[in-house]
């Protein structure tokens, strides 16, 4: 018997028996939902004899799919290259052919059941029996079936659109691992023992082609070139009209491009070429040439050629999957949100669509501690979900904290597997002692299970097990949403996989204060009209627990070490979801979408302002007035900051439109900015002003994080794909400025002449280890100068030409 988990429960796979199972069977096969089946007269003798020739077979198998021993699906497999398709389809080594029948639907059908249960059979056939190509052949006319294939990543055969199979005219279809991972139902089920016995969910080295390498260096290199440009770090030659150089490492790259404001080169990568080289070098061999001219320490060489190499390496396993269309991700946001369920699959499926990452790193991917097999199980862009693992961890060893109105004890229980408390007394260990705690799985296995042998040998941590929740990555990589439950909390868990500068870690001491401060900021922002007038709502924290009785904790408190590292390896916390409020005909979408291209060089955000009936430049001022004003009425009303990038934020949508919006991680990211500002003890550390931040000061994060870290980047793909003009952009949000201080006044020097050009990736080349102190971020800035205000040159009194800083 097989095990898959999905968002509707638990399903196990069995063998039909063939006695046993005719009357059940008969009686589906002959219910008219089974009309393509061909069976409506078939009789009780004839389905077993049926059957039992199948069991007799060296080619076919059937199964049936149990919920709680409710059969509730038939699925017969059967080789392709000696049944059915023999005459029509190529063998290919893995190919598998499927059927499935569901049960005769009840009076009041379960949502989201049929898509489990198909997700079930795809799930269980690649990533549990390791097939690596799965063929259906339904009837053409079978309109229901075919849509359901199409949302599992099912696309037609060739020439076999209409084939003829004797007793029927068949539209034969197939689906490869990858598809499926990145269809709509690929996020639905996860198999039992993913993270030893089950086959990868494909091969993988398919990624490693030349063909795939090659594109994807092409890409992060043209990416490198335009933001190490933008950051000063190279400067462009004109050759000609939107024709430029850069020299970097000895190499002399030539390309097409446009410019923008901010110093920003839209360079058309298809152009990008070395001169005097028929093909474009590697991008590690050109950084390796250049570290020197790029201040890269030479300790540090190897750990940035590791992180962008793993860029690279990532990029081609995205390229080497299929890949939902922009189009596609619009008509789901549009369509998708009748039921919490649908809302849900709709706001995950466009998480998992996003692989950019950061648009302004180049080394975005590094995960380093990640192998190949652990990248394609829980890399958010993979499109999986997953099951956490959970231990019992003793309450005098845990930092422990909720918001005020919240019961932790009663929370935790309803989070932790249903019967935590009772494997523990199958132990003879008293649960009363104990508190459960979600580990991430790769955690799990690489970290806890190997690192904590002492907490284990004195009994402060029990392992409980995997629960049954499927829990979906997003971009953050350590953080989960709840498929089978979207109104649940998100879980954020450790995850010592280094990232960005970052190990992924979290810290006990941090759990301890974060609902406090979460508490502390609904209290001062979330009844704030402006925010309540345009729908503005923060995703609290509102509860986090931490283990600190480990040898880690006790050498580092000791002074035996100066390491604080090891102690972030066992944390979690929990967020509210935005899927608890979301009403029904709304949609939830990640803000980094409006920055999405796909595979097809189509802007997600042009699909979207189509849709949505509006003008470009009124879809953006929605957008704006949703994502940029609340930011400048944080600041400016309440000297409070957060890390505004596009994966911080999430939009609601209102067919299409941005209606509302919703800030999230805000424990470890969110500052205050000015010294009279009082912040409780407790958490003083979010206290960002010593007493020297002058205005200029405290509106750089809005500069730098807001305007030059997205709307630099959305202003220009707006332009280069004649979706808004660039001078239109800007003004409108000069507009969202200046609309926002005739109502509030507050002498932010936000449209300033110009402001400091706080530089990202000179931080990264400097130290990939760690980029920041999180204790004084500010002081850890690198700055390149000044850069001009987009806001300020597309002034109706200042229009002009946007200028390169390499022409002045």
């Amino acid at each position: 018997m097989h095990t898959i988990t999905t968002h509707r429960g638990q399903f196990h796979l069995r063998p039909v028996h063939p006695l046993a199972d005719a009357a059940l069977l008969t009686s589906w096969l002959t219910s008219v939902h089974a009309k393509f089946w061909d069976s409506l007269d078939a009789t009780e003798e004839s389905v077993a004899q049926e059957y039992q020739r199948i069991a007799n077979s060296a080619d076919e198998d059937a199964w049936i799919i149990e919920r709680d021993s409710t059969p509730l699906a038939l699925v017969e497999t059967y080789n392709p290259a000696r049944v059915l398709l023999r005459e029509h389809v190529p063998h290919q080594d893995g190919d598998i052919g499927m059927h499935v029948l569901l049960a005769q639907p009840p009076a009041h059908p379960e949502h989201g059941l049929s898509d489990a249960l198909f997700a079930t059979v795809i799930s269980w056939l690649v990533d549990v029996r390791g097939f690596t190509r799965i063929l259906v052949e339904p009837d053409t006319s079978n309109d229901k079936i075919l849509a359901k294939n199409a949302r599992a990543g099912f696309r037609d055969y060739p020439g076999l659109e209409a084939a003829d199979l004797g007793t029927k005219t068949a539209r034969v279809q197939y689906c490869t691992p990858d598809a499926f991972a990145c269809s709509e139902l690929g996020a639905l089920a996860v198999p039992t023992a993913t993270s030893s016995t089950a086959p990868a969910t494909a091969a993988t080295d398919g990624h490693l082609q030349v063909a795939y390498l090659q594109r994807a260096n092409r890409e992060i290199l043209a990416k490198m070139l335009r933001e190490f440009h933008h950051e000063r770090l190279l400067p462009a030659t004109r050759l000609g009209p939107a024709q430029y150089l850069i020299e970097l490492g000895g190499y002399e790259f030539t390309f097409l491009a446009h410019t923008h404001y901010l110093e920003h080169l839209s360079i058309d990568v298809d152009s990008l070429c070395a001169r005097g080289y028929a093909d474009l070098p590697g991008i590690g061999e050109v950084i390796a040439a250049a570290a020197p001219e790029l201040g890269i320490p030479a300790h540090f060489l190897h750990d940035y050629l590791e992180e962008i190499s793993a860029t690279v390496t990532a990029r081609a396993r995205v390229l080497a999957m299929p890949r939902l269309s922009s189009s596609t991700l619009a008509e789901t946001l549009a369509t998708e949100t009748d039921t919490p369920h649908q809302q849900a699959n709709a706001f995950q499926l466009c998480e998992s669509a996003m692989y950019e990452g950061h648009p302004g790193f180049v080394a975005n991917a590094g995960r380093g501690g990640f192998s190949e097999v652990d990248a394609r199980r829980y890399a958010p862009e993979m499109g999986r979900s997953t099951c956490l693992e959970w231990v019992a961890a003793r309450r005098d060893k845990l930092t422990s904290a909720a918001v005020e109105d919240l019961d932790l004890e009663e929370f935790l229980n309803q989070q932790a597997p249903q019967d935590w408390k009772e494997r523990l007394r199958a132990r003879d260990i008293d649960p009363a002692d104990y508190l459960p705690l979600p580990v991430h799985p790769w955690q799990w296995q690489m970290r806890v299970a190997t690192n904590f042998a002492d907490s284990f040998l004195n009994g402060d941590l029990i392992h409980l097990g995997t629960d049954t929740a499927v829990m979906h990555p997003q971009q953050s990589l350590r953080t989960f949403f709840n498929l089978s439950d979207p109104a649940a909390p998100y879980v954020k868990t450790a995850a010592s996989v280094r990232n960005m500068g970052f190990l992924r870690g979290l810290s006990p001491k941090y759990m301890s204060t974060t609902p406090a401060i979460n508490e502390w900021l609904q209290d001062t922002l979330g009844n704030d009209a402006d925010f309540h007038n345009h729908n503005v709502r923060l995703l609290p924290e509102i509860a986090a627990v931490g283990f600190q009785g480990d040898i880690y904790h006790s050498s580092l408190h000791s002074g035996a070490s100066s390491d604080d590292q090891h102690t972030k390896m066992l944390s979690a916390l929990w967020r509210s979801s935005p899927l608890e409020k979301l009403e029904p005909g709304k949609a939830a979408m990640t803000l980094a979408a409006v920055l999405h291209v796909d595979p097809a060089g189509k802007p997600l955000v042009g699909e979207l302002i189509a849709r949505s009936g509006h003008s470009a430049a009124d879809w953006l001022r929605a957008l704006l007035d949703v994502y940029f004003r609340p930011a400048i009425r944080a600041l400016a009303g309440f000297d409070i900051v957060f890390m505004p990038h596009s994966e911080n934020v999430i939009v609601e949508l209102t067919e299409c439109l941005p209606t509302g919006s919703w800030f999230k991680d805000l424990g470890e990211e969110v500052a205050v900015v000015n010294a009279q500002r009082e912040v409780p003890e407790a958490f003083a550390r979010i206290q960002a002003d010593d007493g020297s931040f002058d205005l200029e000061q405290r509106a750089l994060s809005l500069h730098t994080d807001i305007i030059d870290g997205v709307l630099r980047h959305l202003a220009a793909l707006m332009d280069d794909h004649d979706i808004l003009p660039e001078e239109e952009f800007w003004l409108a949000t000069r507009a969202c400025i200046e609309d926002y201080e005739a109502e509030y006044p507050s002498g932010l020097p936000l449209l300033a002449e110009d402001f400091q050009h706080s530089c990202l990736n000179r931080l990264q080349l400097r130290n990939p280890h760690g980029m920041v102190d999180l204790g004084d971020q500010n002081s850890s800035l690198m700055i390149a100068g000044r850069i001009a205000n987009p806001l300020v040159q597309v002034s109706p009194q200042a229009a002009q030409t946007p200028v390169m800083a390499a022409q002045r």
